[in-house]
């Protein structure tokens, strides 16, 4: 195919299996149940390997197509048809670009020079044809002076849940207000985090801009040759939890009974943990996987405070020896609405009377200083610290894990979210730079061989001691979550459902 001869239909519309059909692009089942989807907004979580990068890509010839038969109309109007493929960084968009790259020059489609450039490694990703009447331009996320430009028709949001949720409401979005462009939302998951809740838009029947797909990894038969039967998958859940092989004889056992899966996908599933097996490669939205805190976010959550002589001011403990010794001096607004970090210690090998010493010499035991909540299995240490500090150690810090970093996650998140110009509800100074370390690398275990045989969901380890002590306040203050606004529940729905 060439441009000289284009597919089209009646009034000059471009038919997508025709282009698909001249580039050679075959989608799989599970690409073309998105690639129907009709709506403004589309979200897809993808398992890894499924072939989001494909859809996008291919999209955006079909536009380059558009775009010739209004060229006219285009230049009498001084506009242009321009789509934006924005990822976390520059290697994440080349992915989709480097499709439509491939599909144009297939195409034999006439590049304007200067104007198209194809430098993955510089950052360098432009494409113009038909003299600037149709552009698309790669961005990266990590470098927002870059996401300013005219009013674009369409946006490629990839690997979107490792984006920011303020470079799609601030930067992407009001671009599209001119033209009433489309954006197409792809990731794997990363949690329960923005791109969720834009999934849970496209699950919601009353919202009619928005549609949403969970694609697991092996609906792609050209990685995943056999696929996976839910009651495949089952099954071999069930029997990898009850400690049992699951070897080739079992598999052959699966196929007489006629449960398919492919051999790969087993061995995904005993490799990884449940959880991120269930995110990786079902697509399914999981909190235990990737990083603890998801929504932290240094340009959101750091800057510059003093102390408040108008606040209430508290330490928090985290007790150690061969790891360190947490002390993080905390405020609270009068309403128990906002809580600033202003600083910390972060020391190892300190005995409880050489830390209490360390407390007192930084000044970080200030004379307005109310108390501090610390870790109750170490009851020595504390007295030790309340003999130093002559202020009191309060109780109600221990409970599950698991109940202490939800309550954490809730008070990173904006407030009131109504707001226009919502204010987090934790805030740390930007000196506290081994709790700002902590809190961007606690992570969740990805393989078998990292989880905790004692407690499997919970994170891994290490760079846990400041949201550990943190945890400990937000106990022994607060006890129960924040109340803040609730989505309503919607049905969770698989691509092929």
């Amino acid at each position: 195919m060439s441009i000289e001869t284009p597919p089209v239909r009646k009034k000059q519309r471009i038919s997508q299996a025709k282009v698909f059909e001249g580039v050679g692009y075959k989608p799989h089942e599970g690409q073309k149940t998105i690639l129907r989807a009709n709506t403004r907004f589309t979200v897809t979580a993808a398992g890894r390997r499924f072939g989001k990068s494909e859809n996008g890509g291919h999209k955006l010839t079909v536009r380059a197509y558009e775009a010739y038969f209004r060229r006219q109309e285009l230049e009498d109007r001084g506009k242009r048809m321009e789509y934006w493929i924005t990822g976390p960084n520059y290697s994440d968009a080349e992915k989709e670009f480097r499709v439509l790259y491939n599909d144009l020059s297939r195409l034999q489609m006439p590049f304007d020079r200067p104007g198209t450039y194809n430098d993955p490694i510089g950052g360098q990703m432009h494409i113009s044809l038909w003299g600037g009447k149709f552009q698309v331009h790669a961005k990266s996320a990590a470098h927002p002076e870059s996401l300013v430009g005219e009013g674009l028709h369409g946006a490629l949001m990839v690997e979107a849940a490792k984006i920011k949720q303020r470079v799609w409401t601030k930067f992407v979005r009001p671009t599209l207000n001119d033209f009433g462009g489309w954006a197409d939302f792809t990731s794997t998951p990363e949690g329960k985090n923005w791109f969720y809740e834009l999934w849970q838009d496209g699950q919601d029947p009353g919202n009619e801009a928005w549609s949403s797909f969970r694609a697991p990894a092996w609906q792609n038969p050209h990685v995943y040759p056999r696929g996976a039967m839910p009651e495949a998958l089952a099954a071999v859940r069930a029997r990898l939890k009850a400690r049992q092989p699951v070897n080739q004889d079992y598999l052959r056992e699966l196929d007489r009974n006629g449960l398919i899966i492919d051999p790969e996908i087993v061995q995904l599933m005993i490799d990884l943990t449940e959880p991120m097996f269930n995110q990786e490669i079902g697509a399914d939205f999981s909190e235990y996987v990737g990083q603890v805190f998801d929504a932290f976010d240094e340009e959101v959550h750091v800057g510059d405070f003093d102390l408040n002589p108008e606040w209430q001011t508290f330490g928090a403990v985290d007790y150690g020896y061969t790891n360190p010794n947490v002390w993080l001096l905390c405020q609270v607004d009068p309403f128990n609405e906002r809580i600033v970090v202003l600083d910390e210690i972060y020391e190892p090998g300190l005995s409880p009377v050489e830390f209490a010493e360390e407390i007192i010499r930084r000044g970080l035991a200030p004379e307005r200083l109310q108390g501090f909540y610390p870790d109750p299995a170490s009851p020595g240490d504390t007295r030790v610290l309340e003999s130093k500090l002559r202020v009191k150690g309060f109780g109600g810090t221990g409970g599950e894990l698991k109940h202490r970093l939800d309550i954490i996650r809730q008070w990173l998140q904006p407030w009131p979210a109504h707001d226009p110009d919502p204010k987090p509800k934790l805030m740390f100074d930007r000196k506290c730079t081994n709790t700002i370390r902590d809190f961007n690398e606690y992570r969740y275990p990805e393989t078998k061989d990292e989880q905790d045989k004692n407690a499997p969901e919970n994170p891994i380890k290490k760079h846990d001691h400041a949201p550990e002590a943190l945890g400990r306040l937000f106990a022994g203050k607060f006890g129960t979550l924040p109340k803040q606004h609730r989505r309503s529940r919607v049905r969770s729905a698989n691509i092929t459902g």
